[in-house]
């Protein structure tokens, strides 16, 4: 058996890397065809997730579209772990309108790639740090093929 002061530094790498997981998060997207006219097909964010097992039940759960994801820190989470139903905020630099709705107004929220810059639990963090980008309200285990949460003004 290795001596104790050999396994004891692997152990700590071991927690702080553990640890660190804890603000990780899986934005979810879901490659599918378009109902708008302008787009072949659209890849909306469908879920924000705390676990890559999420993201394979959602592989399972949606055949039709194609499932992909991609694991994210969230900015201002500290150690803590992410709990079901949390509100995040994501930030997004680019944001086109693809289509408009039976009223005239354009439809935002759908967009053929999107890709969030960041991700933070506190609204005023995210409005601190990217003052510049839309933010989009997102709630962690959230489920929608046509897109999770919603764009805030």
């Amino acid at each position: 058996m290795p001596p104790l002061d050999k396994i004891l530094p692997k152990l700590k790498n071991w927690h702080r890397r553990e640890s660190s997981k804890d603000s990780t998060v899986y934005v979810v997207y879901g490659k599918q065809p378009s109902s708008f006219s302008s787009l072949e097909y659209i890849e909306p964010i469908i879920a924000v997730v705390a676990s890559e097992k999420e993201c394979y039940a959602l592989q399972d759960k949606f055949p039709d579209a194609e499932v992909s994801w991609e694991e994210r820190k969230v900015q201002d989470a500290g150690q803590g772990a992410m709990a079901a139903d949390q509100i995040l905020y994501l930030t997004h630099t680019t944001l086109l309108p693809h289509d408009e709705d039976s009223d005239g107004n354009p439809v935002f929220g759908i967009m053929e790639s999107p890709i969030p810059e960041g991700l933070y639990c506190s609204r005023k963090t995210a409005e601190r740090e990217a003052p510049n980008s839309y933010l989009q309200k997102v709630k962690l285990g959230e489920v929608n093929l046509r897109g999770v949460g919603k764009l805030l003004e």
